[in-house]
């Protein structure tokens, strides 16, 4: 049985889901997240840095995975755990090119 702040927990995850999640698409499937931007000063060396916490308790990051955020694409370049929940960081797939 969970206990109270498990709980309490759930219950901001509902909430935070709800009214700040977007739709985003990873390798083809749909799932809900939450944007974060990074100041340059405190990011990347050049220019706004993304990063999203992805609502799923089944999405398993991996480097390059495909993200399609706000109509445009992207690659999952690094993440890590947040609240048990995945962070992925995202750039410009044409970046690469």
């Amino acid at each position: 049985m969970p206990n109270a702040f498990e709980n309490m927990s759930s219950r901001m995850d509902l909430v935070t889901k709800k009214r700040l999640g977007i739709p985003v698409e990873i390798n083809g499937v749909g799932y809900i997240a939450v944007e974060s931007h990074l100041l340059p000063e405190l990011g990347p060396v050049a220019g706004d840095g993304i990063s999203l916490v992805v609502f799923s308790s089944t999405y398993l990051p991996v480097r390059n995975d495909e993200v399609v955020f706000k109509g445009l694409s992207y690659k999952v370049t690094r993440w890590f755990p947040f609240n048990g929940k995945p962070r992925i960081f995202i750039e410009d797939a044409m970046s690469d090119n």
